[in-house]
């Protein structure tokens, strides 16, 4: 169990990172040049013969949802599981084509799955044993958008050599489709009858969603770039087959991910 002054520590360390991660990013916004300042003493000879035409890349990070509404609630009231248990990594990719010097037009993948154990938090069996079972969130968006840069990917120097930037910031958003299922498994209790029985209920489905966000690509060598990437994302489906007794699923959130691109 977590105690109360751990969770009030968590809930400050949170506030304290969104803090310093807005901060920065209004630095960005603000003085985009200051990041490309020392790139002419800094910079290596790694120079191509022309601008990248787009990208491919991966990211790794932890998705950090909302989890607001009735059916969190439910889950949380009756089971031991918090909000923050619904945490999770996420997994993305994404492919882009440079559409004007400061505009790319991205195609995102990520992918999110958490699975907690639990057990009944006001009842046991007649044998005085816990009543557990297990739930598991599953995200799938796939999204198109576009990323505007702040300040050019790089410049030409003479008529063939191309030096990219060293740091260059981001803003951006887009919209698409998520596919997610939320499951559980395992024993529950009726609270007319206070039977306990044996059941798997789940519901998954398509739903529209929309995300905006930003961050920063930091070029690492050759035609390799660092990305570090922010984006909320938007997302509200209606609830099926198990869960109809509930309206909809809150599946917004933040995601947090860091990767590599290789620019082609």
């Amino acid at each position: 169990m977590i105690s109360a002054e751990g969770k009030a520590t968590g809930c400050i360390s949170m506030r304290i990172l969104a803090k310093t991660v807005a901060l920065a990013f209004l630095c960005l916004c603000a003085n985009p040049q200051l990041f490309a300042a020392g790139q002419e003493e800094n910079q290596k000879a790694d120079f191509s013969f022309g601008a990248p035409k787009g990208f491919l890349g991966f990211r790794l990070g932890r998705f950090f949802p909302r989890a607001e509404g009735d059916i969190y609630d439910m889950i949380t009231r009756q089971l031991t599981i918090d909000k923050h248990d619904f945490r999770s990594w996420d997994i993305g990719a994404d492919g882009g084509i440079n559409l004007q010097e400061r505009i790319d037009l991205v195609f995102s993948l990520d992918y999110t799955r958490r699975s907690k154990e639990s057990m009944f938090r006001d009842f046991v069996d007649e044998n005085d044993l816990p009543i557990t079972q297990s739930t598991k969130l599953e995200q799938l968006p796939l999204t198109g958008g576009v990323k505007f840069l702040l300040i050019p990917r790089g410049r030409r120097v003479g008529r063939l050599a191309w030096l990219p930037s060293r740091v260059v910031p981001y803003i951006g958003g887009g919209a698409g489709i998520l596919w997610y299922r939320l499951e559980q498994q395992g024993d529950f209790v009726d609270e007319t009858t206070f039977e306990i029985f044996p059941a798997e209920i789940r519901s998954s489905g398509w739903t529209p969603t929309a995300y905006a966000g930003g961050g920063v690509d930091i070029h690492a060598f050759k035609s390799v770039f660092l990305t570090l990437d922010l984006r909320y994302s938007w997302a509200k489906p209606e609830l099926k087959r198990d869960f109809v007794a509930f309206d909809t699923i809150d599946l917004s959130g933040l995601r947090a991910t860091a990767g590599l691109q290789w620019h082609f």
